[in-house]
């Protein structure tokens, strides 16, 4: 079945024919598949005419299978609209000619009702106006084969079984157009339910986000300033040269946290505003590039830090995000690693599995209790409640991951150590010799 849809999409829009709405793409399919049904019908009239010598309906058919034909040629050519002004009109005028030259016991008069609702499928609610113009266009054609005694084709008299033979034809494809109109419109409305759902529990989690945003910026933005004001008047009443360089000391200590927490706004308002760009990554050297800003820390002296992904390892993603989201895992590491342990090590890890690459950041640390687990992602959680950090960083990881199409797990068991396993597409992963 998914390939019959390929095989009429390729058919219809083409390979590389890229329509940017949803909606406009069930239409132009609809549209195109209307044409496709038209080539059919018209394709089996003209044997069933060969058959019994009537050759007069090809000066009605063979000009509509060349504008369907143009129909289809347009929608490959992205020129929706415009293959719908030659549909439309082939489709009505050929029914009124066959319709106003035979009998209305044949049944013709009804393909004018799925000719009708073409006109409001394919069109949409935003170009109403040019359905509307469709619509009366076909009633008008319904009108002089129905009431008037006007034909430019000859009459044709068909006998019974030939009746009953148009009668189930012409109620078949009226049928089966009408359900793909029908169920387009009931497709569209569903999936525009579905979206406007999706859209408005997204707005509720940037709504609820954004109220503990602003309360918890306000606390960690005020907290370290407070402090810095209680530290220099301390300071400047103060005349002991000891007691002034500490003071000064834990100054650079709040200084240096007011620094991160802005830090962390800044990447989690990037990670929101912009779009995702691919470049060609190596690894290894971005994971000691951001060693190279930890390792002469107080927290990081003493860890053995590893990479055990090869240097000539190359990924294509977005460098920026991919160095967030290192950069805040690395330095979780380092800062909550576990002092009392002889050996400590952060290790760099990868694994690809068929489209799949696994990126583990692995340390030996205080690792996290098991009933923090499931909340160590969400905004301004700690943890610890004598964490230094601002309770954004996991929260940029895990929202970082998920604009790269990625996902983010955690293994941890408490004074034994954690290990993030990173999730990405693997664009593009690469080995150079």
């Amino acid at each position: 079945m998914n390939g019959i849809k390929k095989w009429t999409r390729d058919i219809i829009v083409g390979k590389d024919n890229y329509i940017e709405s949803y909606c406009e793409y069930k239409q132009a399919m609809l549209s195109g598949q209307y044409a496709l049904i038209g080539i059919l019908v018209i394709t089996f009239y003209i044997i069933e005419n060969f058959i019994i010598h009537d050759l007069g309906p090809l000066i009605v058919f063979l000009p509509a299978l060349a504008l369907l034909s143009l129909s289809i040629f347009l929608h490959r050519q992205g020129q929706h609209c415009r293959a719908n002004y030659f549909l439309l009109p082939t489709v009505n005028i050929t029914v009124y000619l066959l319709a106003s030259s035979e009998s209305p016991n044949t049944g013709a008069m009804i393909m004018f009702i799925p000719a009708t609702l073409a006109a409001f499928a394919v069109f949409g609610y935003k170009r109403r106006d040019l359905s509307l113009l469709f619509t009366a266009f076909t009633f008008i054609l319904f009108s002089l084969a129905y009431f008037f005694e006007f034909n430019l084709l000859p009459m044709r008299n068909y006998t019974p079984d030939e009746v009953m033979l148009s009668n189930v034809i012409n109620f078949t494809v009226a049928l089966i157009t009408t359900v793909m109109t029908v169920y387009l419109l009931i497709e569209i409305n569903h999936h525009n339910a579905l979206e406007l759902v999706t859209k408005n529990k997204q707005l509720q989690k940037t709504n609820t986000e954004l109220d503990r945003f602003v309360y918890s910026t306000s606390h960690d933005l005020r907290a370290p300033l407070a402090s810095l004001l209680g530290l220099i008047n301390i300071t400047r009443d103060s005349e002991n040269v000891s007691e002034i360089k500490n003071y000064l000391i834990m100054m650079k200590d709040r200084v240096s946290h007011l620094d991160k927490f802005i830090r962390d706004i800044t990447d989690y308002s990037r990670n929101n505003r912009l779009g995702v760009e691919k470049k060609r990554i190596n690894l290894h050297a971005m994971a000691y590039e951001i060693w190279e800003n930890l390792k002469y820390s107080s927290d990081a002296l003493g860890i053995q830090f590893e990479v055990e992904i090869p240097e000539t390892l190359y990924i294509e993603t977005d460098p920026n995000r991919l160095k967030i989201v290192l950069s805040n895992l690395i330095s979780n590491s380092v800062r909550y690693h576990d002092s009392r342990k002889a050996v400590r090590f952060i290790r760099l890890r990868h694994q690809e599995n068929g489209n799949v690459f696994y990126l583990r950041v692995e340390d030996n640390g205080q690792g996290i209790n098991p009933e923090y687990q499931t909340k160590i992602f969400d905004m301004f959680f700690r943890a610890n409640e004598h964490s230094s950090g601002s309770g954004l960083g996991l929260y940029i990881v895990k929202e970082t991951i998920a604009n790269l199409s990625g996902s983010i797990h955690l293994d941890s068991a408490p004074q034994v150590g954690s290990t993030f396993t990173v999730r990405l597409p693997a664009s593009k992963v690469a080995v150079e010799v």
